[in-house]
């Protein structure tokens, strides 16, 4: 991703006689030494599955949100994950409003190989009915400030997101076993899904 940035990037002369001066001079644009890391903040926000990571002037936010869905035919017992990023044009005036560009959209591609490759989720676990209902997981990375090394940024502040979500949890009931009954962390019933349709049922 950043070679193909790099190729759209026109580096002036005064531009490339600074970088030479400050590699020559053994500091970066934000005063660190070239083996200096950024330091890292992470917060865990108060809502479940949300997280603020800050990584040097890079600030990224995660949301985790969930819901029932049908699973794919060819992985009735396995769960989805998606990944989406939001880029603000006050994080860098780069970024513009609206559709994502290629680099938003890009950036969400490694973030979800990264986390698929690792099995940092397991998919299968989110399987409640074979064939019928798997959760499907959403990430949302809202870029705040962009001063560089967002792949990583992302990458915390999605498995922190993750680290913090609960997924609510479902037995089967009703009068042929197949109504799946889904119930919040405080223990009441929320709701009732019957097969294909979902009628909800507040109490």
């Amino acid at each position: 991703m950043e070679q193909r940035l790099a190729n759209t990037w026109r580096m002036t002369v005064n531009e490339k006689k600074f970088i030479e001066t400050a590699l020559l001079s053994d500091l970066r644009i934000d005063g660190r030494g070239p083996f200096d890391y950024r330091n890292l903040t992470i917060q865990f926000g108060r809502d479940d599955g949300s997280s603020e990571v800050q990584l040097g002037q890079t600030r990224v936010m995660g949301f985790v949100t969930s819901q029932l869905v049908q699973p794919y035919r060819d992985r009735p017992n396995e769960g989805t994950l998606a990944i989406y990023t939001e880029f603000s044009p006050m994080a860098d005036p780069s970024f513009e409003m609206g559709r994502p560009g290629e680099f938003a959209v890009e950036l969400g591609r490694i973030i979800d190989r990264g986390l698929r490759e690792s099995r940092a989720v397991d998919t299968e676990s989110l399987c409640v009915v074979a064939g019928k209902w798997v959760w499907s997981i959403r990430i949302d990375l809202h870029i705040l400030d962009n001063g560089g090394n967002l792949v990583d940024a992302a990458n915390i502040a999605a498995l922190a997101a993750i680290l913090t979500f609960r997924r609510p949890e479902c037995t089967l009931g009703g009068e042929n076993g197949q109504e799946v009954i889904i119930h919040p962390q405080e223990g009441h019933i929320t709701g009732v899904l019957l097969d294909l349709d979902i009628n909800w049922h507040i109490h």
